[in-house]
């Protein structure tokens, strides 16, 4: 079973007959040729590749011309709002519809169809997790990915502090004054709304801050809440 999220918050199961041909998984691994001599160089650090996939199948309704027209019509208005989820059980790629090819069969009683889908960000990601630490706690993260949290203290703070002391990454804003947010996907930092980049130390503008698969020892100055999905590759 395959279920749709869209952008609207509306969600729609794919009928049995369309699925998942193939879910590729690409790595880029730059190098360069060495004139004159065997092999290569790496040049770079290897990078994943936005997936591309398809779903395809066909609509069938009893030879009910109509519904099958309908369905397919209500198919293509909810693809237009993105970017679509695409769950396959507990896991789901955040992809854009790249149209939908068609072929009406036996005078429109049966729909072919195919929709090509890119996902830009490769990674499935899992349900959210949202915890409140106070001091040093271990949290145990599922996925075999890099998980990357929100955070947003509790209080307003002038100073604070995030580890993680497996990683041995750290995110300290100084000079606050206010409700403190890190968004450490996109990398901005937020304090009572308005965007303090300049307030975050060189280390996390560099390295970032991130929660590796298993137990995370994670410690704070100041009660804050952390919000994350699990990924998978």
């Amino acid at each position: 079973m395959i279920k749709l999220i869209n952008s609207e918050g509306e969600q729609r199961i794919l009928p049995s007959t369309i699925f998942f041909k193939r879910v590729p998984f690409d790595l880029n691994v730059p190098f360069q040729h060495l004139p004159g001599r065997d092999g290569a160089i790496i040049t770079g650090t290897p990078t994943i590749q936005p997936r591309l996939f398809t779903l395809e199948g066909r609509i069938y309704h009893q030879g009910d011309k109509e519904k099958v027209k309908r369905e397919a019509d209500s198919l293509l208005a909810f693809l237009m709002a993105v970017p679509i989820e695409v769950h396959l059980g507990d896991r789901f790629l955040i992809s854009y519809p790249q149209g939908m090819p068609q072929q009406w069969i036996d005078e429109g009683i049966e729909l072919e169809l195919q929709i090509p889908m890119l996902a830009a960000d490769p990674y499935f990601y899992g349900e959210l997790v949202e915890l409140t630490l106070e001091g040093a706690e271990i949290i145990v993260v599922s996925g075999n990915a890099r998980a990357i949290p929100f955070i947003k203290t509790e209080n307003s703070a002038a100073d604070f502090t995030m580890t993680n002391n497996r990683t041995n990454q750290e995110v300290r804003i100084t000079g606050a004054s206010g409700i403190i947010e890190i968004d450490n996907f996109n990398h901005k930092v937020k304090v009572e709304g308005v965007d303090r980049l300049d307030l975050a130390n060189d280390e996390w503008l560099i390295s970032g801050f991130s929660l590796l698969p298993g137990e995370n020892l994670v410690s704070v100055n100041a009660k804050a809440k952390l919000s994350f999905r699990p990924r998978w590759l």
